[in-house]
């Protein structure tokens, strides 16, 4: 098939393309803006299945593809089986690896929080594109899909690297795409541009590992929203009021009392990757006859407990960066840059799902996408180039 031939060199080919251009074009990529979208993926969604129904089907499948092996009349078969033998067996062998895939979902899905963890029965996989993750589209509709990533020179437009995701959303792929990127521009890139999905601690120690300044809103999780609207409704003193000491390594309530120490915790966010809380409690006996006690405590007898995540410095130092007028203008440049970008894909290329199967094909159909994009890209910048030097002429 084409697109399996071409995967092969398709990235070859765009990092020759890039290169060429900044070459001919004087462009120095240090900055590049990066962002996600989701396409869907070429299954139905009206056709997913839970592993009960997954291990009916599989059954059923074996015993027609056993029947026709022993020569055996065939019964009338259900809708959802291929018609011919060969169908049949190129068929188990995706409802195999759907299996091995949703056993995987169902593993991780029973490692989250209670809250936010689903019945067994309403864990699903598309079989007839097992490694496409279920999510919501930019259309809010759910379906199976990928998620493309871009890192775009802003002056230019020029997409400089690309990659396609099996996830539903853009969380873990900035690391993975900064490395892409600086592999394609021989390590030039010194600054990425993102939206608040990007800057949580492990984005942020991940850029400063790699000497990469990042330009974009703290992410504030949704436990994290939860507990300041309570603060807000019952007008508790947030974390921030509590003063951090850094030598001492712990906090100072509003009245001036320090708080203990009182361990910590592993917390599990992407993938087996973790965060450590530490948590550091001020005494009932500092909180009893407190005159902040009522916008304080909800209990003065139990004392106040405040959690601090280990690297809670770099997403201060990020907050504060980010109010600084001229990072807020340079953030600026984000949406009209990235959202262009997409604006072609979808508009002008009209690519709103993929067209074949398998996330390689997936990065495939994208990197011939980037590719197109950045011709187009490299003749509107030749076009300025000679009409400039026309009229110094």
């Amino acid at each position: 098939m084409f697109r399996d031939r071409l995967g092969n060199i398709i990235e070859i080919l765009n990092k020759q393309l890039v290169n060429m251009i900044c070459a001919e074009e004087g462009i120095v990529p240090t900055t590049g803006v990066m962002d996600g979208t989701t396409i869907r993926a070429l299954a139905s969604r009206h056709r997913l299945v839970n592993i009960e129904t997954l291990l009916k089907r599989r059954e059923s499948l074996q015993a027609a593809i056993e029947a026709a092996a022993d020569s055996v009349a065939e019964v009338d078969q259900p809708n959802w089986m291929a018609a011919t033998p060969g169908g049949r067996l190129e068929q188990a062998n995706r409802y195999d690896q759907a299996k091995l895939i949703l056993e995987g979902r169902i593993q991780e899905n029973a490692k989250k929080p209670k809250d936010k963890r689903l019945k067994e029965s309403h864990v699903k996989v598309s079989v007839s594109e097992p490694e496409a993750p279920l999510g919501r589209d930019k259309e809010k509709v759910f379906c199976a899909l990928y998620t493309p990533q871009f890192m775009v020179e802003p002056s230019s437009f020029l997409i400089l690297s690309y990659d396609v995701f099996d996830r539903a959303t853009d969380t873990g792929t900035l690391p993975p795409m900064i490395d892409h990127t600086q592999e394609i521009v021989g390590g030039k890139l010194k600054k990425a541009i993102v939206d608040s999905s990007y800057v949580t601690v492990l984005d942020l120690q991940a850029c400063q590992q790699r000497n990469i300044e990042l330009i974009g809103p703290v992410q504030e999780n949704s436990f994290t929203k939860r507990k300041k609207q309570a603060h807000t409704q019952s007008k508790q003193i947030a974390r921030d009021q509590f003063h951090w000491l850094s030598t001492e390594q712990t906090y100072v309530c509003p009245q001036g009392h320090p708080l203990d120490y009182r361990g910590k915790q592993r917390k599990r966010r992407r993938g087996d990757q973790y965060v450590i809380e530490h948590r550091y409690h001020c005494s009932p006996r500092h909180c009893k006859g407190c005159p902040l006690a009522s916008q304080c405590v909800r209990d003065p007898n139990k004392g106040r407990t405040i959690k601090r995540l280990e690297g809670q410095d770099l997403l201060d130092q990020q907050r504060k960066k980010m109010e600084d007028e001229e990072v807020k203008a340079e953030y600026k440049k984000r949406s009209g840059v990235i959202e262009r970008t997409f604006g072609d894909v979808k508009g002008n290329r009209e690519f709103r799902r993929f067209r074949s199967r398998g996330i390689a094909r997936a990065k495939t159909q994208i990197g011939i996408l980037v590719i197109a994009q950045n011709i187009l890209t490299a003749h509107r910048l030749k076009k300025i180039r000679l009409k400039q030097a026309e009229d110094k002429t």
